[in-house]
């Protein structure tokens, strides 16, 4: 899963700014955060909230947007319908850090615009994998986390996003497939099996999140994800997907 981030600030230049020091952090980071929205009006956040509902976004927000709604009000609206979301308020009103603890709204952090333009992006680099790491943390303990590996970069996805884990062409490696794309990386499939015991092993060389299964053809004994995505599993296996198919739907 990527992480969404949301951008609103009512100055077009300062709006263009951060957005271009986000994206060049994105370009190092590009398989871990995505930028869905940036706008200069709260109508527009709240328009895509209603329409998209997003989870475990990181939202840029402007505190003073010129608009009926302020900042610290969208903070509000964001957390009704994003009850994960990283709130990161970039701002000149550091007087109204108060505000945000009287009125609940769990910010991650504060950014001031008017500092030097180094200081500026490192906070702001500082904040996304700050932020990472906070929605990483609850995931794992809620045991709805899969973590790997690949160098010194460790990823953590959501396991409903899993469609399935192979042994790579590559000798001692796996391929991990999800809704989002896909990822190869040193490990072996039978710790994964006891680790993640809610991913099922359909063949000796499978294991897959039966869920995620758009359709089943138990006479060709084939797992489909997408048109072009499909797994075959062995016939011992027929009976426990079922079962687990049935269950979900």
């Amino acid at each position: 899963m990527k992480y969404p981030i949301i951008l609103c600030e009512d100055q077009l230049l300062q709006l263009n700014q951060l957005e271009r020091i986000i994206k060049n952090f994105i370009l190092f980071h590009d398989e871990i955060f995505e930028i869905v929205l940036t706008s200069q009006t709260p109508t527009e956040v709240e328009k895509y909230l209603k329409q998209f509902h997003p989870t475990q976004g990181i939202y840029f927000l402007d505190i003073d947007l010129n608009a009926a709604m302020n900042g610290i009000e969208l903070a509000e609206l964001v957390r009704k319908y994003d009850v994960q979301a990283k709130i990161i308020f970039v701002t000149t009103h550091d007087e109204m850090l108060p505000l945000t603890i009287q009125r609940r709204v769990e910010t991650l952090g504060f950014v001031q615009k008017d500092q030097e333009l180094d200081a500026y992006k490192s906070e702001i680099a500082e904040l996304l994998l700050l932020a990472k790491e906070r929605i990483d943390a609850t995931k794992v303990a809620k045991n709805q986390a899969f973590i790997f590996s690949i160098g010194s970069q460790v990823f953590t996805i959501d396991l409903a996003d899993i469609y399935f884990l192979e042994p790579s062409e590559m000798p001692h490696r796996l391929v991990l497939y999800t809704k989002n794309g896909q990822y190869e990386f040193y490990g072996k499939l039978n710790e994964f099996e006891q680790k993640y015991p809610s991913l099922t092993r359909i063949s000796r060389s499978t294991l897959v999140q039966v869920n995620n299964a758009k359709e089943i053809d138990f006479k060709k004994r084939m797992i489909y994800f997408t048109p072009d995505l499909c797994k075959k599993f062995s016939l011992g296996k027929a009976n426990k997907i079922k079962e687990i198919f049935n269950t979900h739907f």
